[in-house]
């Protein structure tokens, strides 16, 4: 049987099997990540508390130094031995998913759980939520090596795995799903999205199994609605915070470099830049604890203070330069979580001169914080769709779909504008300059739709490069054979066998 039977004989395989798939994935990868959570929340405790004691007993700023110490040097050793286990994980996801990188699925599973474990639960301003989308990610690849599946269905689990990774980070299933189609897959066909979508709902059953049934943010179950009035507010903040999301990518994709010069000046391996990161948070959660961390604490604590603007807004620039400072040290850690806080303290600073200029009621403080982290993220991953569900399935609360989708839309719309490029992907690319891309011989099957480029027209009329090879169309739920001739109809979906690392081809000529 060739590489085309064999993938047409998974795509059509019973949605019972495709369901089975998405279960195991999302079963182990619910655990794995849901136990990740879980020891970061109680690790970040006991940090904190030492840092508690130091206030009464300076002996204990020695004893975290020394912790501190210890956790660079193991980070760096992890480092050193699995080098994609770096930053968030999501990049190296989205590089396995084209071709372009083939991670060892084991090494970096265990070696990212470890590394991820130790320097986001040090307060380092890093989220867990990129680790787990990778950590899912290899959960899927395993999955997929233990089935013996070709390299079309292990794609499919993978992409499986990080949707799982995000259900059980953030409690947000329908947000996974989304995320895997507008950030990490680019696709949508039935495969992908039944064994997504069940290894998204499984992996969230599983994080409640760990945590409860409350929302993550569980803060915003009442919201006062902004009258229809006020709606310009919105508008302008759409426009704000689509400059503070360009700026953010901006800074994020060269502080990395500053930290090489850093090195260079320190004598420091790349592999170590964590010491000093570790060492430039000390003050931070020495004097102001409640900055530090992912952001959990911060989004949450919030609404109950009722801070001045610029007490907010010097909150802003504190939390940002710090997550800088931290993600650029190239440590397992993620900036999902940061940015979403970066974006509620945005928010907050927004609805906070809103209130003191009297143009809204002090009741609809919140609003502005869950609308702040929507457009911010939405902003910077351009992933407008998995940024709105996503801050609605975390607060517990659909109420405001509707403001949330309207700011989003303004701030991503400014993002685009500005040519401002989702920030994984740039990363992706970053991540690949000046080197070679491994070139795959392994030939892999897609299932795409045909969208509006391709549409109406013959195959032959496409002017296709050799390496993208259409061969079926699926018309009515029957598989046609595709020759030259051949009309390619809205609604339908192609066929197309290509090799893994030319996928970013089928993506170029077809979408």
């Amino acid at each position: 049987m060739d590489q085309h039977q064999k993938a047409r004989s998974y795509l059509s395989e019973s949605i019972l099997f495709l369901i089975f798939r998405g279960i195991i994935v999302g079963l182990l990868a619910g655990f794995v990540v849901s136990s990740f959570r879980l020891l970061i929340q109680v690790v970040y405790e006991k940090v904190l508390h030492l840092y508690e004691l130091a206030h009464e007993q300076s002996i204990y700023l020695a004893l975290i130094l020394g912790l501190y110490a210890l956790i660079a040097l193991i980070v760096g050793k992890l480092l050193l031995s699995e080098p994609q286990i770096k930053g968030s994980g999501i990049p190296q996801v989205e590089a396995e998913l084209k071709g372009f990188m083939h991670l060892n699925w084991w090494s970096v599973l265990w070696k990212k759980f470890v590394a991820g474990l130790l320097a986001i639960s040090s307060g380092m301003l890093l989220g867990r939520e990129g680790p787990s989308i990778q950590l899912g990610a290899m959960v899927g690849k395993g999955v997929a090596t233990k089935f013996g599946l070709a390299s079309f269905g292990e794609k499919t689990l993978i992409a499986s795995g990080s949707a799982a990774g995000i259900a059980a980070a953030f409690g947000a299933p329908i947000a996974g799903l989304l995320f895997v189609v507008e950030e990490v897959y680019h696709h949508f066909s039935r495969t992908v999205w039944i064994t997504t979508l069940t290894a998204s709902l499984t992996a969230d059953l599983v994080s409640k199994q760990f945590f409860g049934m409350a929302p993550v943010l569980d803060f915003a179950s009442h919201l006062a609605r902004l009258p229809l009035e006020a709606y310009w507010l919105y508008l302008i903040m759409g426009l704000v915070f689509g400059f503070l999301a360009f700026g953010y990518e901006k800074v994020v994709l060269v502080v990395g470099d500053c930290y090489q010069k850093l090195g260079k000046i320190l004598h420091i391996q790349p592999a170590y830049f964590s010491i000093v990161a570790l060492i430039a948070i000390m003050p931070l959660t020495y004097f102001l604890p409640i900055l530090s961390g992912g952001g959990h604490e911060v989004i949450v604590t919030l609404p109950k203070l009722n801070l001045s603007f610029w007490v907010l807004l010097m909150w802003l620039v504190i939390r940002f330069v710090y997550c800088m400072i931290s993600y650029g040290s190239g440590v397992p850690g993620g900036i999902f979580l940061p940015i979403l806080s970066l974006g509620a303290l945005s928010g907050a600073a927004f609805g906070a001169l809103a209130v003191q200029l009297g143009l809204i009621d002090n009741s609809m403080f919140s609003i502005f914080i869950i609308a702040g982290m929507s457009a911010y993220f939405g902003a910077v991953s351009k992933a407008p769709l998995t940024a709105i569900v996503l801050v609605c399935e975390m607060v517990g609360n659909l109420s405001q779909l509707m403001p949330l989708a309207f700011v989003t839309l303004v701030s991503y719309t400014v993002m685009d504008l500005l040519k401002g490029a989702p920030v994984y992907e740039a990363m992706l690319e970053k991540m690949f300059a000046n080197k070679e891309v491994d070139v795959s011989e392994k030939l892999m099957l897609l299932q795409w739709p045909v969208s509006d480029k391709i549409a109406g027209k013959q195959v032959r009329e496409l002017e296709l490069p050799r390496q993208i090879l259409i061969t079926n169309q699926v018309v009515n739920g029957k598989n046609e054979v595709v020759s030259g001739s051949s009309v390619l109809y809205l609604g339908n979906t192609i066929d197309i066998i290509i090799r893994e690392s030319d996928r970013h081809l089928a993506e170029k000529y077809l979408l």
